[in-house]
């Protein structure tokens, strides 16, 4: 299977940590060339030199706050004048927490649209211009399988991941034809940060997660970058406006339950 980056420029926001990590380092692995859009600055910071000491590829960090539109058209234009293309975007910054709607504070309400629903449409906006002017792009949005279940996070969170799901068909339907193939990955259950706040990195925990798992194991940041790799290759020219559900089979329990 041939699955080479080799030349391509990737620009992944929320790549300073979690999914978005693993995507930027194993892109990078595949000869992609990675700008990395995060808040974080240390990590991405981090992330960006780690990927430069190891491959033999290009990695720029740049600080952004993906809920600020002024800065995420600054950042935008600043990529296409260094890079003079996109190849491939991935929109992997993610906020989540839990609680009731009788609990919710309208401030969480705001922050999980902001991030996951506004951060999403702002820098696909600020960047599809150049995609189209190319023929030829891929568009990955790290979504969740919160949009088929509801569970996982509470009512802001679900509906922000819906929204997710209704940016990647309404692109599909609309630019598709312009060469540009938009999809998205909804995990389940990953081993990210995002998971532990919830869920204590301990044996006692992880064997009661697993059990929810029909393939018996909790899923990693890997798994979810195996499968953008996957859409952001040729091998996938076919897979246009498609919902990949990576998770380990665990929305069968949650039916069963």
């Amino acid at each position: 299977m041939d699955l080479d980056q080799s030349g391509n420029i990737s620009v992944i926001t929320g790549a300073a940590g979690g999914i978005g990590k693993q995507i930027a380092y194993t892109f990078a692995s595949h000869g992609s060339n990675i700008v990395i859009l995060d808040i974080n600055e240390s990590e991405g910071q981090k992330v960006a030199s780690e990927i430069e000491k190891k491959h033999k590829t290009k990695a720029l960090f740049i600080h952004c706050d993906i809920t600020d539109y002024e800065k995420v058209k600054k950042a935008s234009d600043d990529i296409i004048l260094r890079f003079k293309r996109v190849d491939n975007l991935i929109c992997s910054t993610g906020y989540g927490s839990k609680a009731p709607i009788e609990e919710l504070e309208i401030s969480e309400w705001h922050k999980a649209i902001n991030v996951n629903l506004n951060g999403t449409f702002y820098i696909i906006h600020c960047l599809i211009k150049q995609m189209i002017a190319q023929k030829k792009a891929n568009i990955i949005i790290i979504g969740s399988a919160t949009f088929l279940t509801g569970s996982g996070g509470g009512v802001h969170y679900a509906a922000s991941k819906v929204a997710q799901y209704g940016i990647m068909k309404g692109l599909s339907y609309e630019i598709l034809s312009k060469g540009i193939r938009t999809n998205i990955i909804t995990p389940h259950i990953i081993d990210t940060p995002m998971l532990r706040k919830r869920y204590p990195d301990n044996p006692e925990v992880n064997k009661k997660l697993s059990q929810r798992i029909p393939i018996g194991r909790i899923g990693t940041p890997q798994d979810i970058a195996n499968i953008a790799l996957f859409l952001a290759s040729d091998e996938s020219s076919y897979i246009c406006g498609a919902e990949i559900l990576a998770d380990g089979g665990s929305i069968y329990y949650l039916r069963k339950s």
